[in-house]
């Protein structure tokens, strides 16, 4: 008897003592094409931030979770703004494993789309397109068919395991901070959050990695402000406000800096040189060799110079009236962000006193908002069962910590000490890199079943206990239609099929 029906033959009856549960023994190709369902679906959900109405969102997952005995929290913390959390519950008083996504997707510019970006369309290669598809109610909808999973096979809990969606990550992570409010509600001490995706032959050709956020460099954002003597743009007057303020982009856009070896990369390049092998694998593996060897080489490559320094860019200008007038005041967005060990306190004074050496008169950095970066232990049992199952039946594949050079609600979450990791059990190529926040966004039906079967067994692997009784119930993996949130026998178009 297959575990499906094995499954479907269990009704009432609780089930006395269940060994730990194999997710190996599921069959998850059923399990796929209902998360790219449940998926079209969350997608055709208007989430748009600005301005958001997450309310929506939060709302549609409820009543998903609802067909499958599982009750939500709604906290709609302004009018339309809500977060949602949603609890398996297991036999021990162990902090839960809190899987977090954000409702709210970034518009798009429908007209460069092929489909509709709010379609949810599911063509006949498998493909789910819509605007979030992978930042990230991918994830999201990965997330919730793992709790649901947790409740309808019978998985031995001993540790909770809760579902938190939130809003407004795009624009000001109000939600989390929300959140945050309620935590002793919520109650994790440890969340899987976006992060790294596997990336096809990022560094080696034919090798796939997979890279887990363990941190998030902080950041100093501001304002360079210029102030200089106004005047007429037919007679340039000397000591003027725009061109101090060209000079300071200039010195900051020239600054020497050195790479700053984050103990996170050094364990990533071993990893993926104890994969590799041969004589690039013994450079990688060595942090002497990488930082003599591979210095040049990895400053060049903008993603991993991110992570080697702390960052000051200028990335927009104000204070232009006409162009006959020359302002008495002009000034420049600046966006730092800044490795775990500088503070933004220390990283203003230093640009500021960059400028003084520089002779540069009349320009000063004032911070706008601020946070220290942070870093999650890697001897964890969450970050080794993800990156185990990461790369589990994938030879190509390899995984290892990152420090993330952006950052995601988990920033705030490691502030109260949450341990966080940012995951998404997906792989990609450039362009599907390049479709989030851009054109064309989608995620394959393949994708969407390992993610689920990854996500699933590394959360079994820390919640669930080496055997224990079952509380209640199991319920059966195939529900009546009425129940069901999709058809048992719904044709996404899946590759093969």
């Amino acid at each position: 008897m297959s575990p499906l029906v094995l499954l479907g033959a269990l009704t009432t009856h609780a089930v006395a003592a269940t060994p730990a549960f194999d997710p190996d023994t599921v069959d998850w190709a059923p399990i796929g094409k209902e998360t790219a369902q449940l998926l079209s679906d969350y997608l055709q959900v208007d989430t748009i931030n600005p301005p958001g109405h997450e309310l929506r969102g939060a709302t549609f997952l409820a009543e998903w979770l609802a067909r499958w005995g599982i009750e939500s929290t709604i906290q709609e913390y302004a009018p339309g703004r809500a977060n949602l959390w949603a609890r398996v519950e297991g036999t021990s008083d162990e902090p839960a494993i809190c899987l977090l996504s954000h409702i709210d997707v970034v518009p798009s510019e429908d007209d460069r789309w092929t489909v509709p970006p709010m379609s949810g369309q599911i063509d006949e290669s498998g493909f789910v397109w819509g605007r979030g598809a992978l930042d990230m109610k991918g994830m999201g909808a990965i997330e919730a068919m793992t709790l649901a999973l947790l409740k309808r096979l019978p998985v031995p809990l001993e540790r909770d395991v809760v579902l938190l969606a939130v809003a407004d990550e795009e624009v000001d992570n109000s939600g989390i901070r929300a959140a945050i409010e309620r935590w002793d509600d919520i109650g994790c001490s440890h969340v899987v959050n976006e992060g790294g995706m596997g990336i096809d032959g990022l560094l080696f050709e034919g090798q796939v990695l997979f890279p887990i956020s363990v941190g998030e460099k902080g950041f100093l954002w501001g304002e360079v402000v210029a102030t200089g003597k106004p005047g007429h743009g037919s007679t340039p007057v000397a000591d003027n406000a725009p061109e101090r303020l060209v000079h300071a982009y200039t010195v900051f856009a020239d600054r020497k800096v050195k790479p700053t070896w984050d103990p996170t990369l050094m364990e990533f390049l071993a990893n993926v040189g104890e994969h590799k092998g041969g004589l690039p694998g013994f450079i990688l593996q060595r942090p002497f060799l990488v930082k003599t060897l591979l210095k040049g080489q990895l400053m060049s490559n903008p993603i991993i110079r991110a992570t080697l320094i702390d960052t000051a860019y200028l990335t927009g200008f104000e204070g232009a009236l006409e162009p006959n007038v020359v302002p008495a005041e002009v000034r420049a967005n600046l966006d730092s962000r800044l490795l775990p060990s500088t503070s933004p306190d220390q990283m203003r004074h230093y640009l500021n006193t960059l400028l003084d050496s520089a002779g540069v008169e009349g320009v000063e950095v004032v911070e706008t908002s601020s946070m220290v970066g942070a870093v999650s232990p890697w001897d964890d049992p969450l970050y080794e069962a993800l990156a185990t199952r990461a790369v589990q039946d994938m030879p190509r594949a390899v995984a290892g910590p990152v420090l993330s050079p952006g950052f995601t609600d988990s920033i705030y979450l490691r502030q109260i000490g949450v341990k966080a990791y940012g995951f998404v059990p997906f792989v990609v190529d450039e362009a599907g890199l390049r479709s989030m926040h851009g054109d064309n966004e989608g995620v394959s039906t393949a994708n969407l079943e390992r993610g689920v079967r990854v996500l699933f067994s590394a959360v079994t692997d820390v919640a669930q206990g080496p055997d224990g009784a079952v509380a209640g119930p199991a319920i059966p993996l195939a529900v009546p239609h009425e129940l069901s949130p999709v058809e048992n026998d719904a044709d996404t178009g899946a590759p093969g099929e």
